[in-house]
């Protein structure tokens, strides 16, 4: 508040009791400044204390005056605010704002899924053809918001099987502890989860709770990262077998973008396409000095180069095209099965890569009673699952194999035994970084340089626990910006942001986690899903 008894958003206190005003956004409302309950008690105590120190530090004469309203209370004597301390000050309001207008969108977003799929409640209880109703309700709709019925029939649709089936995805939205992004990768990578009818209700509502938590933490690129290996648990269908179903949809499509060009897009299999792309990549990395062109440029007009004038070979049988450096995770019996017993028996883990195709941690198997498999599905580029056929048969054709050990608890690359140091660090390195380590991004590793986390000039040494993987983009941004970063145990950073906010990117496990399910199902190490806040309290009419 300021001398004339005003806060600083120039509200009548009078109109506004501060407890009554935390209260309720302790129960669920929104600040629009974006503080928290606690933040804004925290500053009501501040307040009272620095009130209290200025009234003592006055005369009697000078009281007298104050409360007869012949003068303000005088501000206690103090250093000068400098002008940077008053431009982070500045833009820690604008922060706050902006999360607070987030957190207030994510509200009515929620309130519009909640009306759309009530709606669609209300037409399955209704007589006669459904489907007729539901376009009748659609077209209503669609009419006064100047969009197709079609459009709105997805939305309504979509709404219901949201509202239902996710209903803590929804909740967390609804309460503005998520995105509309994070919900709708969410809702993506559980889709195949929710028509999986031999899943139960049980495992469907505990990948949830896992993703939503994961979501309160982390980007929607992250997540859908995650999410895919999450979700990969519990589905019944072993990878391998879904693999072959979606293989049959390859295709190549052709959409006009305007302006005289088109997205000429190819649906193909990932290791197949990863190692395209990174022959693109390659070729765009030799590409003249003063060659004008960006790597995109470079990289499409390679790829039509190759399209109009390359030759296609007649037969492609026993052509493989990608070179791989297998990386075998112990065990690594998945290595050791035929395409004749991959839906059965126990699969281990394993690593593949080779010209850009990423990395692959193992095979998928539902493991028979005798030998129950681990569902470690191979990883490409850190974050596609690519089918245990694909990853036998890269490790069938290379030359180069070496062991890449994991902690056993937390599944995070610990060594790899190796004679040459330099390209063992690399190499250890990305498979624990598996993309850029500044808060949020995912740009994969492949992209990204080898940071010293405290300047070489500063002394920093050429160590495993002084290097991390930043995106051009971020490397530049640490040494050009305000941001600080600090290497903490296990390869995780600490950053600082230039208002003072304090953020941990852990390296995300590169394995199988093993937990302790003898008693209470209680997690061996660091547990792999959190309880979120599920409370929602009523809405709550504020003074603004």
């Amino acid at each position: 508040m300021s001398d004339d008894g005003l806060d600083p958003q120039g509200t009548d206190p009078e109109a506004i009791d501060a407890d009554a005003y935390i209260a309720a956004v302790r129960a669920g409302a929104v600040d629009p400044y974006g503080q928290s309950a606690d933040e804004l008690q925290a500053s009501l105590d501040a307040y009272d204390r620095e009130w209290t120190a200025r009234l003592l530090a006055l005369s009697d004469v000078e009281l007298d005056a104050v409360v007869t309203g012949r003068m303000r209370v005088p501000q206690l004597p103090g250093p000068v605010e400098s002008e940077g301390t008053a431009r982070l000050r500045a833009e820690a309001a604008y922060v706050g704002r902006v999360r607070a207008l987030e957190a207030q969108a994510a509200r009515l977003e929620a309130a519009k899924r909640e009306l759309l799929a009530d709606r669609f409640a209300r037409l399955l209880a209704e007589p006669g053809s459904f489907e007729t109703n539901l376009r009748e309700a659609a077209s209503v709709l669609a009419v006064e918001l100047h969009l197709s019925d079609r459009a709105i029939e997805r939305r309504m649709t979509d709404a219901w099987q949201t509202v239902t089936e996710l209903p803590l995805a929804h909740d967390a939205h609804r309460a503005g502890r998520i995105t509309a992004s994070h919900l709708r990768a969410i809702v993506t990578a559980t889709e195949a989860l929710r028509l999986d009818a031999a899943v139960e209700h049980e495992q469907r509502a505990l990948v949830e709770q896992e993703l939503v938590a994961v979501a309160e933490t982390t980007t929607p690129g992250r997540l859908r990262s995650r999410a895919r290996r999450i979700v990969d648990r519990v589905l019944t269908a072993p990878l391998q077998q879904r693999y072959e179903t979606a293989s049959q949809q390859r295709a190549v499509s052709l959409h006009d973008a305007g302006d005289g060009m088109v997205d000429l897009c190819a649906r193909v299999p990932a290791a197949l396409g990863a190692a395209a792309f990174a022959r693109l990549t390659d070729a765009a990395r030799g590409k003249a000095k003063d060659d004008p062109r960006t790597f995109d440029q470079f990289r499409a007009d390679a790829y039509l180069e190759l399209l109009l004038t390359g030759h296609t070979p007649q037969n492609l049988a026993g052509v493989n095209g990608i070179a791989a450096t297998i990386i075998v995770t112990i065990p690594a019996t998945a290595l050791l099965h035929d395409d004749a017993d991959r839906h059965d028996g126990a699969n281990g883990t394993g690593n593949a890569t080779g010209n850009g195709t990423g990395t692959g941690n193992g095979t998928e198997g539902r493991g028979g009673d005798a030998a129950p498999g681990l569902r470690f599905p191979a990883m490409l580029e850190g974050d596609i699952l690519v089918d245990a056929a694909t990853v036998r048969s890269l490790a069938a054709d290379t030359v180069t194999w070496e062991r890449l050990f994991l902690d056993p608890v937390t599944g995070v690359p610990v060594t790899v035994d190796t004679y040459r140091p330099s390209r063992a660090m690399r190499r250890w390195l990305r498979r624990r970084d598996g993309h850029c380590r500044w808060p949020g991004c995912s740009n994969r590793v492949s992209s990204t340089d080898l940071d010293h986390t405290q300047d070489w000039a500063d002394g920093g040494p050429t160590t495993l626990s002084n290097l991390a993987s930043l995106c051009r983009r971020h490397h530049t941004m640490k040494h050009a910006t305000r941001w600080s970063v600090q290497q903490l145990e296990h390869g995780i950073l600490e950053w600082t942001s230039p208002l003072g906010t304090t953020l941990h990117d852990a390296p995300q496990p590169q394995g199988p986690r093993f937990t302790n399910t003898s008693h209470d199902d209680t997690p061996w190490g660091t547990p792999t899903t959190a309880e979120p806040n599920l409370a929602n309290a009523p809405p709550v009419t504020l003074p603004f």
